[in-house]
This record gives C-alpha cells, structure tokens and sequence, in this order.
C-alpha cells in the first residue's frame, strides 16, 4: 500500500528536515519526506492520499515506561476504582468497599484500586482486622494508587498462601504483628504476585477484554509505541494472542521483571518490531509515596507522613534489596548484554545504582549500554552530571508534579526539594537525551498531557514545581519522540518522520508550537497511523 500524507503542517522531529510540504509511505515505512513533487514521484499513480486538511502530522507519541497489560489488570470490573479523583474520602472508600461486599458472591475475589495516602485526606492504614470486619467471607485486597502497596484480610492472606510461617522475599515487605502474623499491608514484589492470585480467579477472558481497552487507550492518544516495564514470561500468551487477532497494538518493547539474579530471559522478538525484549528491570526502590525510598535528607515530619503514611521521625526509608543481592543481580543481566533499567526514586539509592554502574563499567567497558534509571524522583544535580558522563539516561516520572505535586511540597519534602522533583529541565542542561513517562496504570496514558507537564510544572492546584525545571515545547515533544526512541534503542526505526523508518504517526488539529502550554493536554487526536494504517480516527 502506498500513501501520499499533504495538506498540512508535517512536524517531523528531525533536525534536518523540519517542515516538509509531504511524506511517502510504502508496505508501511517511509519512503520519502520533502517537496510535494519529490515525494509524489516515488509513488504509483494508484496511490491513496490522506489530505490533512491543514492539521498537524507528527511521529507516533512514545511513553518509555509503561504497563499495557499490569494496566489491564487493574482497570474495569470487578477491579473497582477508589482512586481520589473517584472517590475522595478514605471514608467514602470504606463505604465504597463495604456496599461492593454486600453484593459479592461468596468466595468472590474482589480487589479495590487507588487508595492514597496522599490524596485521601483522612486516610488511615486499613488494618487486617478492619477488613476481616468488612469482609469476613471474601478475599479482599486494597491497592495503592502508586501500585507498590497491598492492604488484605484474612481471607485473602488465605488465597495468596501467606501467614506468619511465610518467609519475607528478599526485595519485599510484610508487615506483621508481635506474633509474626501479616497485619494487612504487603508492599514491593510481593504485592504483584499476589495480585496474581486475584486476576487469574477472575479468569483469562476478562483480562483479554479489558487488554484490548487497555490498547486502544493508547492507540487513542496517539501513543504508537510503549514499554511493558514489569514483563513476566507468562505476558507473552496475551501479547501472541492480541498480534494473531489483528488487535492494533502500540509496539511493545518489553522489559523483564528481575527479583534474582537465575532468570531466564527470553530474546524475544515478533512481528514487525511489534514486540521485543529490550532489557531487564530492576527495582532498587520503592515508592515516594509510601516511604519505602532511600534518602540523604529525611521526610518532612507532618500529619500525612506520620499519620497516613505511618512514618518514623527522621524517616529517610531504605533499598529494597541488599546491596550484595542486588549488585549481582545486576551483574548478571548486564554481562548478558541486556539493556538495564533501575527503577530509581531517592537520591541515596541513585549513588548507590551510579557506585554499582562505574565499577562495571570500569572493569568491563560497554560502549553503547545505555543504562537507564527509571523515574529519578529526588534526583540531585551533582548525579545527573555524573549519570550523563557514565552514559546513564534518566527516564522521569514527570506526572508526579501534576497529580501529586503540592503534597509533595507540603507534606513530603519541602519547596527546595519540590522545585527540583523530576529534575527534567536539569537533565537536559547537561546535554541527557530524557524520556518522559505516566508509568500506566499509575496514572493514565497521554503523551500531549506529559509534554504540558514537564513545560509546565503545575501542580493540581495550579502552583509551579521549580520554574527552572521547565522544559520548552521541542524539548519535550522529543522526550516522548525521538529520545524515547533512542533510550529503547531504537532512534533508526521510530521517534521521527524521516525516510527509513516505520510510518507510525499522530494527526492533531492544533499545533503544539502555538498551543498555551496549559491547554496541550486538550488537543483534540485527530488520527493515529501506525505502519502506515489508520488504527484510530476521530473526525478525521
């Protein structure tokens, strides 16, 4: 199939042909990006031609962290949604939960998603007890938004097989009573194989039909390629089955979950790079939102750290793992040859990633390894300029400062740490190619809302996280384009329009240049391509 793309303004996102008049596409890849004349030559007089009518043709959007199908999981019944922005109360959860048990069947495995420390101001822990007393004869498990933490009951302890004879995996939490027995919260590696427990009594074929609305939540918002960054082997029967239906999934570079160093990683490949196997995650760290991230600096101590998140004084948290586990952990998939992914939140595990990074580097030097911290929340200014020395990329989180930002200000950290939250603007001062990332299912896919994010900073409120940080409007445009593509490795097949690559592209009726900043979010997709078909329209 052959397509001629003319009739609007074509943002290519490559520095040395920014705004062509047209762009050939063949069999689903670029053939040609210039003049209407020259590009037009190299087509067949049959060709079909998609007149933009004066829109705005860009590259596929990227989102270089995420969770398509983890999304899946945690999105549509019987999963139930008490996130703040649903429900606003810790109250009004309970009540949530308790008006859901009343229905269940018996036995009925039920899990409730997004209950916030933060964001529900009167929140306190669930306790076991409580949720045996709401819930006496269903398994029943209460998800933080930030998706790090389980609160469970009796019966649901019961299914996951836990009790106090279960020994604590290394790289996770239970917490227990003075007897050893869990009193309700979970946190880290743990909580995601529990979850299992849930999703699989739920049965395949509501995870395969919430999957397909997971994709097409992506594909709607003009994000043609993503990552699965908690990959597990048993992911593949869901991404085979979406590519043999004909599904229209992003493409997928899949980055395996590791919590010991003798997994086996499969050298996956499918497709047209439609789904691969680009690396292995590690998580050092937790969460800034649960306390569970290591700190040169304490937490503010304040009613929504001491209370609602059950923090010490002079908290300043710890690594998951211990430092000889987890080096050779790292060890191991980097002499692999696999691309690395540390999920990274407080600045003192980041000096201990960058310690680890440098010595084998040193002792076996890798040109192009591209190692990567994931979201980088207290990042400091003197690691960035040392991350960028050692090669290493940093991936922001960047959706933090939009949903959680004035907590993180007022009750967490402070404004001196608040204003360099996400450090993106000081990444790129240093020269770092950045990614930008909403890390789905934590918050919801879009690609324009990271870009007016990280130009922004605005906090929900309205206020702004460290003006300094801000980032300008291409700066961004290319962290969720062409750096996305580079920091998976691929930068020669996707992030920009240019001759070569795969004809993924985003079709919308503003231009991002002359847009307020404030407003990006809003514009209105148009169309997403993706190998040169049209996936998804919208009044096109």
């Amino acid at each position: 199939m052959e397509i001629l793309f003319v009739g609007g303004t074509i943002i290519t996102v490559d520095s040395d042909n920014r705004f062509p008049e047209a762009v050939a596409v063949r069999n689903g890849k670029i053939i040609g990006v210039g003049s209407l004349g020259e590009t037009q030559s190299l087509l067949s007089d049959g060709h079909q031609t998609v007149d933009l009518k004066g829109k705005y043709l860009l590259p596929g959007l990227i989102d270089a962290h995420s969770h398509p199908l983890w999304a899946a999981k945690t999105r549509g019944a019987p999963v139930v949604d008490v996130r703040a922005e649903t429900v606003p109360t810790y109250q009004a959860v309970l009540s949530k939960i308790k008006r859901r048990v009343a229905v269940a069947e018996p036995n009925e495995h039920l899990i409730f998603f997004g209950l916030d420390a933060q964001l529900h101001p009167d929140m306190e822990s669930p306790t076991r007890a409580l949720l045996d007393e709401i819930a006496p004869h269903n398994p029943i498990g209460i998800q933080t938004s930030n998706c790090h933490a389980l609160y469970m009951n009796s019966k649901g302890f019961e299914v996951c097989g836990i009790d106090e004879n279960t020994p604590t995996p290394t790289g996770s939490i239970i917490e227990r009573d003075s007897a050893g027995r869990p009193s309700g919260k979970i946190a880290e590696a743990i909580t995601w194989s529990a979850l299992e427990t849930f999703y699989t009594a739920w049965g395949d074929q509501r995870l395969n039909d919430q999957f397909k609305a997971s994709i097409c939540e992506f594909i709607q918002n003009g994000i043609t390629t993503v990552t699965e960054h908690l990959y597990m082997p048993f992911y593949k029967a869901y991404y085979q089955s979406a590519l043999n239906q004909g599904l229209s999934l992003p493409r997928v570079a899949a980055y395996q979950q590791a919590t010991t160093a003798d997994m086996q990683v499969e050298n996956l490949s499918m497709g047209d790079d439609r789904l691969w196997m680009a690396g292995v995650k590690i998580h050092a760290d937790g969460s800034p939102l649960i306390g569970n991230i290591w700190l040169s600096q304490p937490y503010l101590e304040t009613e929504t750290t001491l209370e609602r998140m059950n923090l010490k004084p002079g908290h300043t948290g710890s690594v998951n793992y211990p430092q000889e586990f987890f080096e050779k952990m790292v060890r191991t998939y980097f002499a692999q040859g696999w691309q690395m992914t540390i999920h990274t939140q407080g600045d003192r595990t980041i000096d201990m990633v960058l310690d680890l990074v440098e010595t084998i580097l040193s002792e076996t030097p890798r040109d192009d390894h591209r190692f990567r911290l994931e979201h980088c929340a207290l990042m400091r200014e003197d690691q960035i300029i040392r991350a960028q020395e050692l090669g290493v990329l940093c991936s922001f989180f960047i959706n933090h400062i939009t949903h959680w930002g004035a907590p993180i200000e007022d009750a967490l950290f402070g404004p001196e740490r608040a204003a360099h939250y996400m450090p993106a603007g000081t990444a790129v001062k240093y020269g770092m190619k950045i990614s930008l990332h909403a890390d789905t299912p934590m918050t919801d896919p879009s690609g324009l809302e990271l870009m007016q994010a990280a130009i922004t900073r605005k906090a929900g409120d309205g206020r702004c996280l460290g003006q300094d940080e801000c980032l300008d409007v291409m700066t961004a445009l290319k962290s969720v384009t062409i750096d996305a593509a580079y920091q998976i490795g691929m930068e020669d097949k996707l992030g920009s329009i240019t001759s070569g690559k795969h004809a993924d592209f985003v079709i919308l009726d503003q231009d991002v240049f002359q847009c307020d900043p404030n407003e990006l979010s809003k514009i209105n997709i148009h169309a997403t391509y993706l190998a040169g078909e049209l996936v998804w329209h919208n009044g096109l």
